[in-house]
C-alpha cells in the first residue's frame, strides 16, 4: 500500500506528458540556411512538424515535401508556418494550411490539393491550389500570387477570384484584390535547386532576388516592388516583416482556399 501513492504519481505523469509533434514532411533537397523555428540549420532527411517554422536567409534555397506527396520550394529570405496538416490517405482528402510571412516560394499540389484544401495564407491574401503549381512572393506590404499549373483561388476581404491560365497572377492592393498577367517564368531561381539567389554558383551569395521579370510585365506597374524613381527596373532585397501580425481587413489567417468566384481569366 505504501507504493500506491508513488505509482498514482507517476501514472498523473504520464497522463500529463504532452504528445509528440505530428511529423508532416521532411526536407528532400538543401542549399544554404534554412532554419526551423529559430534553431539550428536543417539539412537534407530533417523531418517537419506540424507548428515549426521554416525561415532562410538571402541566400536559402531548398525543398519540403509532405506526407501526401505535395511541396514547397523556399526561396530566399522566406518565413513559413505549417499552421494546420490533415491528410487521409484512403481517400486522399484532407487540408493544407501554411502562413507565409515573407519571401518566395512555390507550392506543388498533391493528393490533398486535389480533394482536399491546401492553401497558403499571407498577411494580404488566401491562395487556394487545386492540382497544379503556384508561386507566392511576400514583399514589399503585398502579396502575388501566379499560378504555374492547375487552378489558383484569390481571396481578400471576402472578394475571391479563380485562375485558370498559367501566367496568370493575382496581387493586393492597399486591401483590393487586381489580377493581371504575370509570365510564366518569373522567378527563375526557383527553377534548381543548385542555383542560389540569382546566381549559377552553388553556395556563392547573391545579390538579392531579381524581380526584373514580372516587373516587364502587364501586372508589374501594380506592384510596389517594382517601384522606380529612375525609370530602371529594380532588383529587390527582401527583408522579413517587424511583425507577422496581418493588417485588419486582410486576407491574414482566414478563409478556404476554394470558392464560387470567377474571375475573366477562368477557362
Amino acid at each position: 500500500m505504501r507504493y500506491r501513492p508513488i505509482a498514482i504519481f507517476i501514472a498523473c505523469l504520464a497522463f500529463a506528458a504532452p504528445s509528440a509533434a505530428e511529423t508532416v514532411g521532411s526536407m528532400t533537397a538543401y542549399q544554404t540556411n534554412i532554419v526551423r523555428n529559430n534553431g539550428g540549420t536543417m539539412n537534407v532527411g530533417a523531418g517537419v512538424e506540424l507548428g515549426d517554422q521554416l525561415r532562410s536567409d538571402p541566400t536559402g534555397l531548398g525543398m519540403l515535401v509532405f506526407r501526401d506527396e505535395s511541396s514547397a520550394k523556399i526561396g530566399p529570405n522566406t518565413s513559413l508556418t505549417i499552421d494546420e496538416f490533415v491528410y487521409n490517405p484512403g481517400s486522399g482528402s484532407g487540408k493544407i494550411d501554411i502562413g507565409m510571412d515573407s519571401g518566395l516560394a512555390r507550392f506543388y499540389g498533391g493528393q490533398v490539393s486535389k480533394r482536399g484544401v491546401m492553401q497558403v495564407a499571407t498577411p494580404h491574401m488566401v491562395l487556394g491550389a487545386r492540382g497544379g503549381i503556384i508561386e507566392v512572393l511576400v514583399a514589399a506590404g503585398q502579396t502575388v500570387g501566379i499560378l504555374r499549373a492547375g487552378r489558383m483561388t484569390c481571396t481578400i476581404n471576402g472578394k475571391r477570384i479563380v485562375i485558370t491560365n498559367p501566367g496568370y497572377a493575382c496581387t493586393s492592393e492597399d486591401g483590393k484584390l487586381l489580377a493581371g498577367y504575370g509570365g510564366i517564368d518569373t522567378f527563375p531561381i526557383l527553377d534548381s535547386i543548385d542555383r542560389i539567389a540569382g546566381t549559377g554558383l552553388p553556395g556563392a551569395p547573391g545579390p538579392g532576388l531579381d524581380v526584373s521579370a514580372i516587373c516587364a510585365s502587364a501586372l508589374g506597374g501594380s506592384l510596389k516592388v517594382c517601384d522606380s524613381t529612375d525609370g530602371a527596373l529594380p532588383g529587390v532585397v527582401m527583408e522579413f516583416p517587424d511583425s507577422p501580425t496581418p493588417p485588419v481587413g486582410s486576407g491574414g489567417r482566414r478563409g478556404d482556399g476554394e470558392g464560387d468566384g470567377c474571375s475573366r481569366f477562368c477557362n
